[in-house]
């Protein structure tokens, strides 16, 4: 074979491009290692009442019957009819100026779905904290098991838990089509909510704070399986304050900055949930994921491959959260620059220690991307706790990207 490859060149330069394509393939063929198995969801324990009433959420909304809930679609509005009763259940109220559950951003689009714990004191002007998830997917065969049956499960067992007034009102928000086109657009469910609150919560200054939850049961490399990001609140040290005070036995909670997680493979710098409106008119808000996993808007995207003890260990966080937040008098603040670089080292610090070593490598790992990790825990290492400059926060971005390319098993993560 390599004779008559010699054969059919001899004499012959071959362009830039090829020889761009011909080192490609060197790498791609030569740079193999030897990594750990990924998780095979279907070995983890459901075993927990919470585990099994979220595995049966999940397992409704990302059913064949309702053939990956697209907006304005059947299976959208079997779901949309499905939160309604669950809100009831759980015992959510409708706001009253909805007459309803529903919210209607359009007869063609869907609903988004609110339900509503009011405040003890009705009196004067009521501060809300809305907890929100998308529950719309792409459409079949994509069923969106993990984006976003697994939030909107996580939001439903919350609310069960948290139906006692406090001083502050809490909405349950399911919105309609976050998912492209709709993205960014005036008839995306957050947007549609932001840009017309009801009259009970009045103007985007009666928001104290906001929860939005993504892509929170995938699961692919063993060192995560217990871990969640927490991101966004580094904007607000009031929030910020709270969310990392609170804690629970079986649940890692990092916290990284917005900055980092917005750093998408192939994608660059962009937004990508339902926090968007909310940051970009400074309401203080937390972002809640377990990242993209392998099955990421795959059909591979079902049921059975979620990690639902997890999922059951941050309904638990979100309650002790919440009772925090209640006992919170403080006027919570945004500061759109703010960071805190110091925790953002040692959580990706800690998670690339661990995709280094030979035991714990990410599943897929090149001998280029490792190299590349060893070079970034070395920089990591140097660090000395001083104000990072521009540069230092575009080397963790850069840190961020290639993590959550690995994790999402794409390939060419060495390039970052």
């Amino acid at each position: 074979m390599r004779s008559a490859w010699r054969r059919q060149w001899r004499g012959k330069v071959p362009s830039p491009i090829l020889w761009f394509l011909l080192a490609l393939l060197s790498i791609t063929t030569s740079g193999c290692l030897r990594t750990m198995e990924a998780i095979d969801p279907r070995s983890l324990p459901v075993t927990s009442f919470s585990a099994r009433q979220l595995h049966a959420h999940v397992s409704f909304l990302a059913s064949p019957e309702l053939a990956g809930r697209q907006p304005g679609s059947v299976g959208n509005r079997l779901a949309a009819h499905y939160l309604e009763e669950q809100f009831r259940t759980v015992g959510l109220q409708p706001l009253p100026s909805l007459s309803g559950y529903r919210q209607t951003i359009s007869k063609q689009m869907g609903d988004n779905i609110i339900g509503a714990i009011p405040p003890v004191d009705h009196a004067g002007t009521t501060r809300w904290i809305v907890i929100g998830a998308h529950y719309d997917h792409l459409g079949y065969p994509f069923l969106g098991a993990d984006d976003n049956a697994s939030s909107i499960a996580i939001l439903l067992e919350t609310a069960r838990g948290l139906t006692t007034a406090s001083r502050y009102g809490i909405l349950f928000v399911a919105f309609n089509s976050e998912e492209s086109p709709y993205f960014g657009t005036a008839e995306m469910g957050s947007q549609f909510l932001f840009h017309h609150l009801p009259p009970e919560i009045g103007t985007a200054d009666n928001l104290h704070a906001v929860i939005i939850m993504d892509l929170m049961g995938g699961v692919h490399w063993a060192p995560l399986k217990q871990a969640i990001f927490a991101t966004g609140a580094e904007k607000s040290p009031e929030f910020y304050r709270q969310v990392t005070r609170t804690s629970v036995p079986s649940l890692t909670v990092l916290p990284v900055g917005i900055h980092l997680v917005e750093e998408i493979p192939d994608r660059g710098h962009k937004a990508f949930s339902d926090y968007d409106v909310f940051r970009n008119h400074g309401v203080p808000f937390l972002f809640l994921s377990a990242a993209r996993s392998p099955r990421y808007h795959t059909a591979g995207d079902v049921a059975s491959t979620l990690n639902y003890e997890r999922m059951a260990a941050t309904v638990e966080w979100l309650r002790q959260l919440m009772a925090h937040m209640e006992q919170d008098e403080t006027l919570y603040t945004f500061h759109p620059q703010r960071v805190e670089f110091a925790d953002e080292v040692a959580a990706f610090r800690g998670i690339v220690e661990q995709a280094i070593h030979e035991d714990s490598l990410i599943p897929g790992t090149s001998r280029w991307s490792l190299r590349k990790l060893r070079q970034d825990i070395e920089w990591m290492r140097e660090l000395d706790g001083s104000a990072p400059t521009r540069h230092q926060l575009e080397r963790l971005e850069r840190i961020s990207i290639r993590v959550q390319c690995l994790i999402a098993d794409y390939s060419g993560c060495f390039t970052f």
